[in-house]
């Protein structure tokens, strides 16, 4: 029987009406080989000739005691009963269908049926359809996710098989594990024996993170990053289930050579442009921040082929205030870099039980009301990779693939960035009574690449050659391509 990870089961037990903890994929797909009437009906029935895979496939049961929980396998789950079909009104544009998505995507997910729904919407202009797939996060991360969708497409327009994302891991290669397990099998009765035999290990790096957090926090050290204590008060809000939802593309190409230029990785430099971009909106706002903001950082701990949640959340600190672009983009590598150090030297039992304890810590903050209470971050921001070539899903091409991701509790904000192709897609999602006009704080994000992009690789790079310093070759450079995907 498949078992929960301690991370899976995490994502259920904190969940709240308030605080959703469902994942999905948005498609949007134009008409081809069929009337443009005809297209969601000719997608929907290719579809249901798929068979339901791993994680989908499994429906919640009790655990081996309260309130935990286990998987068991349905091998009779019916596809159809969970296709939901909608029809946009007339001209209704991507704003339109991000509120309906964003309201589909709060509703809970009943544990007494299949964990997850497809939802087809038409009525886009030219006959498109939007395919927005919804899961629970206890079932499976953004990594996992990823390898999935990635299952389900193919880069020829020839259609082939029938696809379905909740075919999930059977739909990947035979050379990819095909059985969906938590890590460590935690909360099975065997996994609690294995749990006990290597609890020591990981308490005594926990111990260790923590000390060397608490001498980075009285400035004697550079463990993590410890809570912060203030946020803006427009980051100060009551939990609600109102989502709002924005979209932006980014060129990988500038993300790249700022990366180059900046000595970084894409992630420091989407980490920088974000950065930028909240501290002007706070401003505008009449709320300019106190401190660094921080940033909620997922990092994959294992290069899994599998279901459930191999990650742990990390916190990085931004720019200081009154810091230029370029110097947040500087300020943002150094922590980043010291963040791999400690995961380098730490057990993946550790960092996992590190990220439970201290998210525990926020929702139980968060449900008691302690509106001072000290804060873990500011804003998720995960990059899982993503796409790297032109696809098509069952014959139809792909004009647009989207993650729609969670926020977390004492957080307003997740920011998630994919690859698609040659460009980044920054997808956005705020509560509504905190960030109403999460438009426009998207507008922001975009206008502080190019910012960067004129500060950073404007500039001439030295390196330093016997001695004396020279200004860097950027033909040669530039053949050194900067890899976008997780933790990097």
């Amino acid at each position: 029987m498949p078992s929960l990870s301690p991370v899976d089961q995490a994502f259920f037990l904190l969940e709240t009406p308030e605080r959703p903890m469902s994942v999905g994929a948005l498609f949007v797909l134009p008409p081809t080989g069929s009337p443009p009437g005809r297209h969601a009906d000719r997608l929907v029935a290719r579809m249901l000739e798929c068979p339901v895979g791993p994680p989908f496939n499994h429906r919640l049961k009790p655990g081996p005691f309260k309130p935990l929980l286990a998987l068991e396998e349905d091998e009779r789950m019916d596809a159809a009963r969970q296709v939901h079909r909608h029809r946009l009104r007339p001209g209704s544009e991507l704003p339109e269908l991000f509120r309906k998505v964003c309201a589909i995507h709060v509703q809970l997910l009943p544990r007494d049926e299949p964990m997850w729904q497809l939802h087809v919407f038409t009525g886009l202009p030219g006959g498109r359809v939007a395919l927005y797939f919804k899961t629970h996060h206890g079932l499976i991360d953004g990594i996992g996710f990823i390898r999935v969708v990635t299952g389900v497409v193919s880069t020829s327009k020839a259609a082939g098989k029938p696809r379905a994302i909740w075919e999930g891991l059977s739909a990947l290669p035979p050379a990819r594990p095909a059985q969906a397990k938590g890590t460590g099998d935690a909360f099975s009765m065997a996994g609690l024996l294995d749990l006990l035999g290597t609890a020591g290990r990981a308490a005594g790096d926990l111990s260790r993170l923590y000390w060397r957090q608490a001498q980075r926090g009285a400035g004697i050290g550079t463990g993590l990053a410890v809570p912060f204590l203030s946020t803006p008060d427009v980051l100060r809000t009551a939990p609600s289930p109102n989502r709002v939802m924005a979209h932006r593309k980014i060129p990988l190409r500038t993300a790249r050579a700022i990366a180059r230029s900046g000595k970084g990785k894409i992630n420091d430099v989407m980490l920088a442009a974000v950065d930028v971009a909240m501290n002007r909106y706070l401003e505008e706002r009449g709320s300019p921040p106190e401190g660094p903001l921080v940033a909620d950082v997922p990092v994959a701990l294992v290069d899994h082929g599998g279901a459930g949640n191999r990650i742990t959340i990390l916190q990085v600190p931004m720019g200081r205030p009154g810091s230029t672009p370029v110097q947040r983009l500087a300020e943002i590598v150094g922590e980043t870099q010291a963040m791999k150090r400690e995961v380098r030297t730490a057990s993946a039992g550790s960092l996992t039980l590190h990220s439970i304890l201290g998210h525990t810590a926020a929702s139980t903050f968060e449900a008691l009301g302690m509106d001072e209470a000290p804060l873990l971050a500011n804003v998720v921001i995960s990059n899982p990779a993503g796409l790297e070539r032109r696809v098509y899903f069952n014959g139809a091409p792909v004009e647009l693939a989207l993650p729609i991701s969670v926020i977390g509790h004492q957080q307003v904000l997740n920011v998630t960035i994919t690859t698609y192709v040659d460009e980044l897609h920054v997808t956005l999602m705020s509560q509504r009574e905190a960030i109403p006009d999460v438009d426009r704080l998207a507008g922001y994000v975009a206008e502080a690449v190019d910012e960067l992009r004129a500060k950073v690789v404007g500039r001439p790079r030295v390196r330093a050659t016997g001695g004396k310093a020279r200004p860097v070759n950027r033909r040669k450079a530039g053949r050194h391509r900067a890899v976008t995907g997780r933790g990097k």
